[in-house]
């Protein structure tokens, strides 16, 4: 390991504090009983020096392009601060992040200071007591700039633990000219999708995608979608709302058929492709996803999409969100300087920065910022659904992934018709109860 012992020498010649030697050495994959054997061995404990002289540790994407617009962001608060910024990026697969920074807090590892952090990881981290509350901690005009459904996806035990600065949002998406060529309507409630996925389903193209594959969260989402537009969710399943949620996507399948066979084990993968490959009409995911759609050649070339509000439940037409953001690390040492950052980079200016490196702002007012809806084809749909769509929140605890699989596990049977829908429903629930509560 020529790279450790080079490191190993840069702490000793007094190169690098131990702060960078700690996160280089994460990076290379050495543990943290590892790395503080080689502290000990080297003369010195595992802790990282206090203050701003060892500059401020950032996490963040990994990945990002182009760079240098992150970089401006990081660099320009370095600067306005006099320190240096380290920008500490995060494993390009999800899981893998929630494995890193779970390793790091658990352990009261304090060499990060300012967390990027999604929603599960929040719900989780918060209760665990890894996050810093920011209530005080910074200007109450980041939290009031932001649309208040994104708030309680941060929000926990009467606390705001992070900074939504990364907005998402699942929008009703269709091929327009499909449409058109039938002189069909856009749907504007249940009824009418189902009467315009008949027209459309044929020739090999099928009226709507749905997300139905058990074990990877998006089964889940695609129902807190739909049950939310009902009064429901994944944690009330047994609720009326959300029998009929449950029985309208099985319809969708079985009985009107304008979704396809294969929807059990469809994902966003697969859904993406079917998509872009001109087999659906209309699909209801997450904008992100329909912005790459939209520069998938065949679809720039050929088709021409459409985006309108999500078609009305018996209760509402809302949608569902999901946000990344700001969080401070409860170990750190630098949490002052770490909530100035945050401050720093939820500024409208900084946040559009970011937006050129694909990240869709949180503040309401950059998703409206015309270098913003120019950089994101998504933003100027998102400015409109936060001012005329009901936000959900998915239902998101400390045990969300235990829940999340749960739930699908019984749901994705009644799709498959391996289960009746009051079968579903009883054992369902029960499973989700059980993982709730952490038995």
């Amino acid at each position: 390991m020529s790279d450790m012992h080079d490191l190993k020498q840069d702490l000793l010649t007094g190169k690098i504090g131990r702060r960078d030697f700690i996160g280089r050495a994460l990076m290379l994959g050495v543990s943290l009983s590892g790395i503080e054997a080689i502290l000990q061995s080297c003369g010195g404990g595992g802790g990282s020096s206090s203050g701003s002289s060892q500059g401020l540790t950032v996490v963040y994407w990994t990945n990002v392009n182009p760079k240098q617009d992150l970089l401006a962001v990081l660099n320009g608060f370095g600067q306005k601060h006099g320190i240096k910024v380290n920008y500490f990026q995060l494993p390009p697969v999800f899981g893998d992040d929630v494995q890193k920074m779970t390793t790091y807090l658990s352990s009261g590892y304090s060499g990060i200071d300012v967390l990027w952090l999604d929603d599960f990881m929040t719900a989780t981290f918060s209760n665990a007591g890894w996050l810093e509350p920011l209530d005080t901690a910074i200007p109450a005009g980041d939290f009031s700039s932001i649309a208040p459904a994104q708030l309680t996806l941060s929000t926990y035990n009467g606390h705001r633990y992070r900074l939504p600065a990364n907005f998402g949002s699942v929008i009703f998406f269709y091929r327009k000219d499909l449409f058109d060529k039938e002189g069909i309507s856009v749907p504007t409630n249940w009824d009418e999708l189902v009467q315009a996925g008949l027209k459309l389903t044929k020739n090999g193209v099928y009226g709507i995608g749905l997300a139905g594959k058990n074990g990877n969260t998006e089964l889940f989402n695609e129902m807190c979608y739909w049950m939310g537009q009902v009064g429901s969710d994944p944690l009330h399943m047994d609720s009326p709302g959300g029998r009929q949620a449950l029985q309208f996507v099985y319809d969708l399948i079985h009985k009107y058929k304008i979704a396809p066979p294969d929807t059990v084990t469809a994902d966003y993968t697969s859904l993406q492709t079917g998509f872009e490959n001109g087999k659906l009409a209309m699909w209801i995911c997450w904008d992100g996803i329909f912005s790459a759609v939209g520069k998938f050649p065949t679809v720039a070339q050929n088709y021409k999409l459409g985006v309108a509000h999500p078609p009305k439940g018996s209760l509402n037409n809302g949608t569902i969100i999901a946000n990344w953001g700001w969080a401070i690390n409860h170990y750190s040492n630098n949490k002052d300087m770490a909530a100035k950052f945050i401050d720093y980079a939820a500024s409208v200016p900084s946040e559009v920065t970011l937006a050129n490196t694909g990240n869709t702002p949180s503040r309401t007012d950059a998703l409206s910022d015309p270098s913003v809806q120019k950089a994101l084809p998504q933003a100027k749909y998102l400015a409109d659904y936060v001012q005329s769509v009901p936000l959900h929140r998915r239902p998101i605890t400390a045990q969300a992934q235990r829940v999340s699989d749960a739930f699908e596990q019984y749901v994705n049977k009644y799709l498959n018709n391996q289960l009746s829908l009051d079968t579903a429903i009883s054992q369902g629930k029960q499973a989700v109860d059980q993982a709730l509560h952490g038995s």
